[in-house]
């Protein structure tokens, strides 16, 4: 078990910083990006992608939860599986699926290839991920790894803001098979990028399966993990039906609710930048603020409604900020509470982030139908409260936020 106070220092000590390690840094950033984008860029074209093989739009939004349900169910099995592979070699091997698996969906025939390429990055998915957090941070001094992670873990955020309505602009004005193809074509630049810059990298403090049973009697994993779990199912919750609620609640039109969940990713992309600083200066105080300021965002549009269009979009961007500074704060925390472990424990946080995103989704569709769609904030709210609660409570028994 790792429960002492010693935990409280990173989880890594920095190797030799070579002059290309920063490039390497934000080469995984690109690859965090392409994952996140890749995973969600059926989104934007189902009809189209139903239509070009053959199956109701219901059917093909299967590409996309199928995916994420085997990212989640794998990370751990396959993580453990490569644990003692060169790190370099791993992270090529895997962006070598994200190729191969885009280049199979872009030419699928059917249905059933189209699943098969999407299989085969969803079983990449989850390990790069579990991976990528402690590769970034051994890659800088001890005094750079939070910024080092806060860019790995960017990717997401920009994916969200950037990559999936590119990805479904490309879709829309040349076909759903080219959007595929740009995003292969992209992998295949990261892939030779890792190539050159990221240094032979031999694996350190993976952990096998066998260090499950011991990450599930460590304390401190046990309680960023659940932290991590009720603020994701708060925040999927609420997000998940965020354009119903600034249409039907709020009153604002359909046209402005585009533009307002891009000012929700660009302070999303702010947030999560900030939030390296800040878990540098110190994790407990970020953890607090990002927590405390997504759950009073949205118990504040609970209450109010939004009010206006203007209190609207300050709402949206505190949740946006404090949302995206979560990953950073939350993946650090899980490194920091098993340092012996790092991949293991990364990649459980995987598969518990994946099954919130779910859960929180199923919550919000449940809560919408029997209260109405303006109760997904306020539960929401709860859930992340919650959470607060938690982490102000378990101060003295773990001390890895410090």
């Amino acid at each position: 078990m790792t429960t002492s106070p010693s935990t409280a220092a990173p989880p890594v000590v920095a190797e030799e910083v070579e002059p290309r390690s920063w490039p390497a840094v934000w080469v995984l950033g690109l690859g965090t990006f392409l994952f996140v984008t890749t995973e969600l860029l059926p989104i934007g074209l189902l009809p189209s992608i139903g239509a070009g093989v053959g199956v109701p739009v219901g059917i093909a939004g299967l590409v996309v939860s199928v995916y994420g349900a085997i990212a989640a169910m794998t990370a751990a099995p396959l993580t453990s599986l490569v644990r003692r592979m060169d790190r370099r070699r791993l992270l090529v091997g895997l962006l070598g699926l994200l190729v191969l698996g885009n280049l199979v969906s872009a030419v699928a025939p059917n249905y059933l290839v189209l699943m098969l390429g999407r299989v085969l990055i969803a079983f990449a998915h989850g390990v790069f991920w579990s991976t990528t957090p402690a590769v970034g941070t051994r890659l800088v001094d001890r005094a750079s790894a939070v910024r080092a992670l806060s860019v790995v873990l960017g990717g997401i955020s920009v994916a969200s803001v950037v990559g999936v309505p590119l990805g479904t602009a490309i879709g829309q004005a040349a076909d759903w098979r080219v959007a595929f193809l740009v995003a292969a074509g992209l992998g295949l630049l990261v892939m030779l990028a890792v190539l050159v810059l990221l240094p032979s990298m031999p694996a350190r403090n993976g952990g096998s399966l066998a260090a499950i049973p011991r990450l599930l009697r460590n304390g401190p994993f046990l309680v960023a993990i659940g932290v991590a779990a009720l603020t994701m199912i708060g925040h999927y919750l609420a997000y998940t039906y965020v354009t119903p609620y600034l249409q039907e609640v709020v009153g604002i039109s359909p046209a402005l609710v585009s533009v307002l969940l891009l000012v929700f990713g660009a302070a999303g992309i702010a947030g999560n930048f900030l939030a390296g600083g800040a878990v540098a200066r110190g994790l407990r105080r970020a953890l607090l603020g990002a927590v405390g300021l997504l759950a009073a965002s949205l118990l504040a549009l609970t209450l109010t409604g939004g009010g206006s269009a203007v209190a609207a979009v300050v709402l949206l961007v505190t949740w946006g900020v404090s949302y995206a500074a979560l990953p950073v704060c939350l993946q650090t925390w899980v490194l920091r509470s098993a340092p012996d472990a790092t991949d293991a424990a990364s990649s459980l946080y995987v598969a518990v982030f994946n099954a919130a995103i779910a859960l929180g989704a199923l919550g919000g569709g449940l809560a919408v139908e029997s209260a109405g769609v303006r109760s997904v904030t306020g539960i929401g709210a709860v859930l992340v409260g919650v959470a607060l609660i938690v982490v102000l409570i378990t101060r003295k028994a773990h001390r890895t936020t410090e």
